[in-house]
């Protein structure tokens, strides 16, 4: 099948073959959602490649984004194809691979002397919202969630720095404190990111909704300061996340996580998501 550029307009046939991949195409939708196929340099934004049929039906997927991630919804073979496909253009760096695990690793062997700074395979979590388990903490008042807002941004950018320093591999750099910064400006004024608290209404851990349609939410950018770990206060601000996409009307949540993270694992396990397969996650240096 050939591989050609969506345009703004194919936004229903992307949306058709993603949805039949829901647990992990969650970036993918929502960013189309957010700005439809049009490709500026602007959160959000992406330019996609797509196997299509004569009869016009997509059959895989890359777009690259804004910010030079790859993601990626294809089978391994035709992933290969359609990164090469926007490689072939020249004018973008890639800084990462994101998408099915075996579709990632295809992609990664493309890029044999780039360094890594995340070599994510992460486990995929689901839940049918309708099954969460609440913790007892934010049921007896001992915690509260809320979403965060303008006044919370100075303190939610120092945890992004730490969770990108953490988690994602990234050195510490002005540009990465600025990216920060827009990540939860932006996250706040979409009435994304969420905070626990306690009984003084002071932020103790963080959640965010990194991709949402109209039935399913995807959890990102769980952060806790290390000295408060250990106190169930991530899984308290996840379950706020959940509790507020609940309310907006959306149905299955999706999370993912690294394999050797046991405490979060644990923790996503305890709320009632299930494993139900892999990720990758792989950011290049």
């Amino acid at each position: 099948m050939p591989i050609r550029l969506l345009l703004p307009g194919d936004e229903g046939r992307l949306d058709a073959y993603l949805a039949r991949h829901p647990a992990t195409s969650m970036f993918l939708r929502s960013n189309v959602r957010r700005v439809g196929l049009a490709d500026r340099a602007e959160r959000y934004h992406a330019r996609y490649a797509a196997l299509m049929d004569g009869d016009g039906a997509v059959h895989g997927v890359v777009s690259h984004a804004w910010n030079g991630n790859l993601l990626i919804q294809a089978e391994p073979d035709d992933a290969i194809g359609l990164a090469g496909f926007h490689l072939a253009a020249g004018d973008r760096a890639v800084a990462g691979i994101i998408g099915p695990l075996p579709a990632v690793r295809a992609v990664q062997t493309l890029f044999p002397n780039r360094p890594l700074l995340k070599d994510g395979a992460d486990d995929l979590f689901d839940l049918p919202l309708s099954d969460l388990k609440v913790p007892a903490a934010l049921t007896d008042g001992t915690l509260s969630w809320r979403r965060a807002d303008a006044g919370d941004i100075p303190l939610l950018s120092v945890w992004r720095v730490g969770y990108c320093l953490e988690t994602l591999g990234e050195a510490d750099s002005a540009d990465l404190h600025a990216r920060a910064a827009a990540d939860v400006a932006a996250w706040v004024a979409a009435d994304e990111a969420f905070v626990v608290t306690g009984a003084d209404g002071v932020p103790l851990s963080m959640a965010t909704h990194n991709a949402r349609v109209p039935d399913t939410v995807q959890i990102g950018g769980v952060w806790t300061p290390v000295a408060l770990r250990g106190r169930g206060l991530a899984r308290a601000a996840v379950t706020g996340a959940l509790l507020a996409a609940r309310d907006d009307g959306a149905e299955t949540a999706i999370l993912f996580t690294g394999k050797q993270n046991e405490p979060a694992r644990r923790a996503y396990l305890s709320l009632g998501f299930r494993i139900i397969g892999d990720y990758g996650i792989v950011l290049l240096g």
